[in-house]
């Protein structure tokens, strides 16, 4: 333990995910777009991956984050989401609140780590937590 662990953030020590695990092959089906987005955010992802897709939570959650999914093959975001149905700030500030909470609520799950070639990133193959943020991303295209 270093002295300054909390002036750095301390590195999150989870054990490696199972390479045969259902989550392994859905992140694998996603391979491509998860190296592109580490390229792209050069910050801490964590993958919640589903039947459906693929959710990832870009940055610290659960203060300071972004979420990006991948359905269909296409990438979609806070902003592509903004633009798309012209929801106000308002709007993304409570889809962000609710998305804060789901990952607040599902917090003691067990967490992995998934190698890419540009950084580990976490991953969280919670299907109650990904049931809550496919809903959360569903009730978007209703607003």
């Amino acid at each position: 333990m270093g002295l300054f662990d909390g002036l750095r953030g301390k590195k999150e020590d989870y054990p490696a995910l199972d390479p045969n695990s259902k989550a392994a092959a859905r992140l694998t089906a996603h391979q491509a777009h998860l190296e592109d987005l580490a390229k792209r955010a050069k910050d801490r992802l964590e993958a919640v991956p589903t039947d459906r897709g693929l959710y990832v939570y870009v940055g610290k959650p659960p203060k300071k984050f972004g979420v990006v999914w991948y359905e269909n093959g296409e990438e979609h975001s806070f902003m592509t989401v903004m633009k798309k149905h012209g929801l106000t700030a308002l709007q993304m500030q409570q889809l962000s609140d609710e998305l804060r909470d789901i990952y607040s609520a599902h917090q003691d799950q067990p967490r992995y780590v998934y190698p890419l070639k540009q950084q580990e990133i976490v991953v969280t193959p919670d299907e109650s937590l990904a049931r809550d943020v496919e809903r959360v991303i569903e009730e978007i295209g209703s607003k």
